[in-house]
């Protein structure tokens, strides 16, 4: 698990998540079949402002703008 600190909307986010590296696209093994990867993906398992924990009554479009943010963080570093 890791963690990130986050601002948005002037709030201070500490968020706890796991990252996934998405695996390359492979167009042809040798017996002729492929595989079409899988992008990487963001868990968020909690959201805290200050200790509480507000992952429950954030809305989802938030969750996703904050899963957008840390998949960019982990492609620039």
């Amino acid at each position: 698990m890791e963690n990130y600190s986050l601002v948005m909307y002037d709030v201070l986010l500490n968020i706890e998540y796991d990252y996934t590296e998405g695996e390359p696209m492979v167009y042809n093994y040798g017996d002729g079949s492929g595989y079409p990867g899988s992008p990487a993906s963001i868990e968020v398992y909690t959201v805290s402002v200050n200790g509480a924990d507000i992952t429950d009554i954030i809305s989802d479009s938030i969750l996703d703008e904050i899963r957008e943010k840390l998949l960019d963080y982990h492609e620039d570093n």
